[in-house]
């Protein structure tokens, strides 16, 4: 059954890819497949579910649809349409150019929802569901092809109320159609750039790990001085299975000697080290010399080693024993660790939001709240859950600029007063949210006007807020922008939250690091690029934190930050 399950979700996956060259041309493409299939499907569970309510019930009206003036069975007449649209938009994508297939897709729901008589297309209902066409145009082109469509429907809707209406359009739901456009739009090039940054940091892995396995193969073919100043343990077992060659990298590697290894079975060295299991793969391996093997990862005392081994023939192909090649793979195994514990809170955290924003503008289209200020409090919702995507994508973005050196500093007079006001009215809403009364309060002695990178402590701020708001069920969080002496000023961000445990404290600030225990969402990173703005800056972060009663983050800074 499972066999069975698989091979179904591999062939529909099959069908959904389509292969190209530039990889977000084929995620365009493969989102459009996923569409058509979805009509498809929907279309025909819509006929089943009709034709089992007409069996029940023989007096329900027959759903009709006419063409060229005869009346035929609605649901038995899309099927075919649906058949045939599907299959040569599919056809279109896969063979040709997926561009093309989703402006014809896009033209398609458009001109199906403009089919309405013009009463119908101005009513605030139909209005709304063009977010639909705006929303996916931002994910099957471009992102700013949401924009673009948003305008022709607007400009369409504008010369159907004016000259064949007297019913002029309406303005409130025209401007909610624009604001889900700008946010589809910020959205999807939010996404576009995580994605981006992922695949640059995916190359750059692979290379390195390339480098190095090329490094290893053409260090075994070098001379003896060669493998002895070689950082790799290598050890060479006869066809007894006793060590006959070992290189001075396993003193440090394997914590034994060259002189405590050779002569000996792997067995009598390796007791203690690791675990039973482990070294019972690893006499398996070296037992069997037909082939080569993959690397083996395993626990050596406080290392993690990464073990592979391969027969040694002369050229007359005789076997004259085994090769093992220990390798420190340490900080490999953390990249590992960290790279898959960021790709899956990374893939939640994007589609969270995401889902939250689909789910917001369904309750637009479906007219769910009717005046202007509730309509207005959805869109706070919105923009809301876009600036947590844009955070996350911009502290992707900041973490691969700061570990490759090419982040800058751009020194400008600005106003601190200014920067809290900005800072605070933008998380307003999450903090209101919440229920969470959110403060800020400038010093009288703090200039008007310091010098630094306003964009950079936006940041820095934004995250501390952020985070403040995050992990506090009730009370308060306070912004204090005060002078710490004549040469520093500080920024103070307080909360009375659930504060952070004393043994938490001092890994608070390592990448992808979150305390255990909580379960609000993010990646680990927000603090971690905190700290390194903040020694950028040439300033200092300090924490004081108890559990129960709260947390203060202060940010001391030069007068001249940067210096």
């Amino acid at each position: 059954m499972k066999t069975t399950v698989k091979s179904i979700a591999t062939a529909v996956n099959r069908w959904l890819d389509v292969p190209s060259p530039d990889p977000d041309d084929a995620r365009r493409r493969k989102l459009l497949n996923i569409l058509l299939l979805f009509l498809l499907t929907g279309t025909l569970v819509s006929a089943l579910v009709t034709s089992v309510a007409l069996l029940a019930n023989p007096t329900l009206p027959l759903p009709t649809m006419s063409i060229a003036g005869i009346e035929l069975p609605g649901f038995l007449t899309s099927i075919p349409v649906v058949i045939v649209f599907s299959s040569i938009l599919y056809a279109i994508n896969r063979h040709w150019s997926g561009i093309i297939a989703g402006i014809i897709f896009l033209l398609f729901v458009v001109i199906s929802l403009f089919s309405n008589a013009p009463e119908t297309i101005l009513s605030s209902h139909l209005i709304l569901t063009f977010a639909i066409p705006v929303v996916a145009a931002s994910f099957l082109l471009r992102p700013y092809a949401s924009l673009v469509v948003a305008g022709l429907i607007g400009l369409l809707v504008g010369i159907i109320g004016a000259t064949l209406t007297k019913n002029p359009p309406l303005a409130a739901p025209l401007l909610t159609l624009e604001f889900i456009a700008l946010i589809s739009w910020l959205a999807a090039r939010a996404m576009e750039r995580a994605i981006s940054d992922l695949r640059i940091l995916n190359v750059e892995l692979e290379d390195r790990v390339r480098d190095r396995t090329r490094e290893l193969a053409e260090s075994l073919s070098k001379t003896e001085a060669i493998l002895d100043s070689t950082a790799d343990g290598i050890v060479v077992f006869d066809t007894d299975g006793r060590a006959s060659t070992a290189n001075p990298a396993t003193e440090n590697l394997l914590g034994h000697a060259p002189r405590e290894i050779v002569g000996h079975a792997i067995e009598t060295w390796i007791g203690g080290n690791i675990s039973a299991y482990d070294q019972e793969v690893i006499a398996d391996i070296l037992k069997d010399r037909t082939a080569h093997y993959p690397s083996l990862k395993v626990r050596w005392d406080d290392k993690t080693l990464s073990m592979s081994a391969a027969p040694v023939k002369l050229d007359s192909g005789e076997e004259i024993g085994t090769v093992a090649v220990f390798r420190d793979f340490t900080q490999e195994a953390e990249m590992d660790r960290m790279k898959s514990t960021f790709l899956s809170i990374a893939s939640h955290d994007l589609r969270s939001p995401l889902s939250a924003i689909l789910g917001l503008t369904e309750l637009v289209r479906e007219e769910v709240f009717d005046s202007p200020e509730e309509q207005r409090h959805i869109i706070d919702r919105i923009y809301s859950n876009t600036q947590y995507m844009l955070s996350l994508a911009n502290s992707l973005l900041g973490q691969a600029q700061i570990e490759a050196g090419i982040l800058k500093l751009r020194l400008a007079p600005f106003s601190p007063s200014e920067l809290v006001e900005d800072v605070t009215n933008a998380m307003g809403v999450l903090a209101q949210d919440r229920n969470i009364e959110l403060t800020r309060h400038v010093s009288d002695d703090v200039p008007a006007s310091i010098t630094g990178d306003r964009e950079k402590l936006n940041q820095v701020l934004f995250n501390l807020v952020g985070n403040a708001i995050k992990f506090t069920e009730e009370g308060s969080v306070q912004v204090h922008v005060y002078m710490q002496d004549q040469d520093h000023w500080a920024l103070a961000v307080s909360d009375t939250g659930r504060g952070i445990p004393k043994d938490a404290q001092d890994t608070i600030f390592e990448p992808f690091h979150q305390v255990e225990g909580t379960a609000a969402a993010g990646v680990g990173l927000g603090l971690t690029i905190v700290k390194q703005l903040v020694e950028l800056l040439g300033g200092e972060i300090h924490l004081k934190s108890e559990v129960d009663k709260g947390s203060t983050f202060t940010v001391v800074l030069p007068i001249t930050s940067g210096t």
